[in-house]
Parts: C-alpha cells; sequence; structure tokens
C-alpha cells in the first residue's frame, strides 16, 4: 500500500493527515453543542439580533421531525447522538488505529463501527415506527451566529407577551394574535403582505410524524438492505481483498435493490412525497458518485483521468487550487476505508 501524501496546504510534518482530521472532528462536537446551546437560548425568547429586537426562527420539516422523535424518546436521542459522533469521528479512528496498531486491528475496528451504526440504525427505524431513517439525525442550524447581538441585548430586549400568541390545540404551532400584529407594524397592518409572509404550506402544519410516511413491506426490506449494506461490503472486503471486484459490485447491486424497493413502496402516493424524504431519497443517490473512488474501481478507471485532470489544472489561474485538492485526496480515498463507503 502505498504511504499517503502530505497535503501542501497543511504543512510537511509528520501525522498531518491525523492532525487536520482531529481538527475537523473537534469543530464538529462543538458545533452540535452550540447547535444545542442556540436552541434553547431560541425556546427561551433569548436570542437577539444586532438591532436588539428578538430573533424568531421558523422550525423546518426535517427539525420538526426529529424534534418529535427526540423528544418522545430518550434512546431515541441518545442513539442519535452516538450514530452523529461515529459519523465525525470514523475517519480520525481509522486513521489513528492504522497509525499504531496496523492494518489486521484497523480493519476490526472499521467493523466494529459499521456494526455499531448498523444496530443504532435498526434501533431508529424501530423507534420511528419503521419510517426512513436519514444520514442527519441531528437538528439543522436556522440561525446564523454572525447575525446575533450581545448579551446585554438580549438583557434589555422586549420580550414577546404571551397574549400576542395563540397556540393551536392539535398542532401545537404558534401563531401571531391580531393584537400582536397591530403592535408590531404601529397599527397599519398590511393584511395581503402578513398573509403573503405568514402562508403555512401544508407540511408546517402537518403532524411531525407523518412527514415522513411508514413503510410497508417492500420499503422495509429496501430499508434493511441500505442499513445492512456498510456491514456486508466491509466483511466482503476483509474476506476478498481491496483489489477482488466482488466487494465493490455486491455493495453496488445491493444498494440498486434497496433504492428501487423504497420508491416502489412510496411510489403509490408520489404526488404527496414529503420534502424530507425526498431530500434523504436525493441525498442517498448522490452516494452512487463514491463507487467511483472506491478500488478497484478507482484504480482500474477513474484514478488516471483524475490525475489528468489534476495535471492540467496545475497551469490554469485558480484552477490549480482544484488540481492540487485532487492531488491531495487521492491518497486518502485509496488508503482509507471511511473516505468512500459512504455508510
Amino acid at each position: 500500500t502505498p504511504t499517503p501524501t502530505i497535503p501542501l496546504y497543511l504543512g510537511r510534518f509528520a501525522d498531518a493527515e491525523i492532525a487536520s482530521e482531529a481538527i475537523y472532528t473537534l469543530l464538529s462536537f462543538v458545533g452540535i453543542y452550540h447547535d444545542g446551546l442556540l436552541g434553547k437560548a431560541a425556546k427561551s425568547g433569548l436570542l437577539v439580533g444586532k438591532d436588539g429586537k428578538q430573533i424568531s426562527i421558523d422550525v423546518t420539516p426535517f427539525n420538526r421531525y426529529q424534534g418529535k422523535l427526540s423528544r418522545s424518546s430518550d434512546l431515541y436521542r441518545i442513539l442519535s447522538l452516538l450514530l452523529s459522533s461515529l459519523q465525525f469521528s470514523e475517519k480520525l479512528i481509522e486513521m489513528a488505529v492504522v497509525k499504531r496498531c496496523g492494518e489486521k486491528m484497523r480493519w476490526k475496528v472499521v467493523s466494529w463501527i459499521e456494526i455499531i451504526k448498523a444496530v443504532a440504525r435498526l434501533s431508529l427505524l424501530h423507534l420511528s415506527g419503521r419510517r426512513m431513517v436519514t444520514g442527519t439525525v441531528v437538528p439543522e442550524r436556522l440561525v446564523d451566529p454572525a447575525s446575533l447581538g450581545s448579551a446585554r441585548a438580549a438583557a434589555t430586549a422586549v420580550p414577546v407577551a404571551e397574549d400576542s400568541q395563540w397556540k393551536g390545540e392539535r398542532s401545537g404551532l404558534k401563531f401571531k394574535s391580531v393584537r400582536g400584529i397591530l403592535s408590531q407594524t404601529e397599527g397599519n397592518a398590511d393584511l395581503g403582505g402578513f398573509v403573503t409572509a405568514e402562508a403555512r404550506e401544508p407540511e408546517k402544519v402537518a403532524p411531525a410524524l407523518s412527514l415522513i410516511r411508514k413503510y410497508g413491506p417492500m420499503g422495509l426490506a429496501g430499508e434493511l438492505l441500505f442499513i445492512l449494506r456498510p456491514i456486508i461490503y466491509v466483511l466482503s472486503l476483509r474476506k476478498m481483498g481491496g483489489r477482488d471486484w466482488r466487494p465493490w459490485a455486491l455493495s453496488l447491486v445491493i444498494e440498486l435493490a434497496s433504492r428501487q424497493l423504497i420508491r416502489t413502496d412510496l411510489r403509490p402516493a408520489s404526488a404527496t412525497e414529503r420534502t424530507v424524504e425526498k431530500d434523504e431519497l436525493s441525498r442517498r443517490k448522490w452516494l452512487f458518485l463514491y463507487y467511483l473512488l472506491r478500488s478497484p474501481f478507482f484504480n482500474r478507471f477513474t484514478e488516471s483521468r483524475l490525475t489528468g485532470v489534476a495535471e492540467w489544472c496545475n497551469n490554469k489561474p485558480l484552477l490549480s487550487l482544484l488540481g492540487a485538492l485532487i492531488q491531495d485526496y487521492q491518497p486518502l480515498w485509496q488508503n482509507y476505508y471511511f473516505y468512500t463507503a459512504a455508510s
């Protein structure tokens, strides 16, 4: 196995790849913690802009869905954090094991990580009532921290009066009252403009759990194949080796079958396809690009073409950055499983 080259932008020093991956992993965990603080502050009305006014956050369908499941089950929340933590740190763990313990131990650790992730996803599938397990299971960030004001502004901000809102009994959503609208517009409310700005799409008022439909038998079989595919792939790699075409082909067939079963199961109601479902299916479709970067396909077809593109870009202004990026990542795609596993 060739020794990975050290990316130029990291400097030429030992363990540069591990150092850069460690920084990325740390920032990912800090980001999750920071987003949690922002979410709590938003619920308490403590988020204010630089103008001193409170910032209201419009909850996306994805956050509504994940938030509902997390609130209804402590186990779902714990498993979501476990799965996200492994997704953030798996590359760093693999690099460290290869560096300190060698190839044999690397594949044992990789196998156990895939098994733990599969068990977590199977549990999430059960806890959600046989619904699609999304690639990301932590809430999205909905506010730009750069737009927030100071702590002093937050302390002096005028809170939103309780009587300026009313809460729907069935949906649990909060809406502005007529008194609140008039107070914010100083009595000059434009009814047409207000209705246009506040119009709610069906997904925003629908029950949270309806944002992803329950699977039927075919969809459930497809989801199980998608969840178990990484384990089958890594075990076949350990048995047959990375140069054998059978693990690559087997993984591709399983993923194609999974996609077809899921789309067939959801197709009868395609006219009402939910945004969360659509986004997840689109994400899974893009994962097929990773097959171009996996051995032996990468070694046989992709590597020479990417090398040609990188060499062509190296002599072009601005494009030389793309060429350097390709050259830096090629050893990572070749030597580390999790960079192309798409699991």
